[in-house]
């Protein structure tokens, strides 16, 4: 079975997105039971309401998943950091930092 969990009708019941894409998908995410072991299940949704598996992880494969999302954030975080320290303008920088004051250390 794809789907297992509540069902209408032989269709995965349709619940609110864990979170939509970059590309406007709508992804959901679900814990099965896969030859006895619980997994993660990762879903897409198509037209019609039904559903397209993307990604099917074990607890190995959701770790190094997890290492690379990470470095993904920091990567970008740290970008993000860098860069708004050259867009400040000189009288932003006196407002978020105060003026420093001549002969005081």
């Amino acid at each position: 079975m794809e789907h297992q969990g509540s069902e209408v009708g032989g269709a995965p019941r349709r619940a609110d997105a864990e979170f939509v894409d970059v590309q406007r998908r709508e992804i959901f995410t679900q814990i099965i039971q896969r030859d006895g072991v619980e997994v993660l299940a990762v879903d897409k949704a198509m037209p019609g309401g039904e559903r397209k598996r993307v990604l099917l992880l074990n607890k190995y494969d959701a770790q190094r998943l997890r290492a690379v999302l990470e470095a993904y954030l920091n990567t970008i975080y740290s970008k993000e950091l860098a860069g708004m320290a050259g867009t400040l303008s000189p009288a932003d920088m006196v407002e978020l930092f105060g003026e420093e004051e001549d002969g005081e250390d």
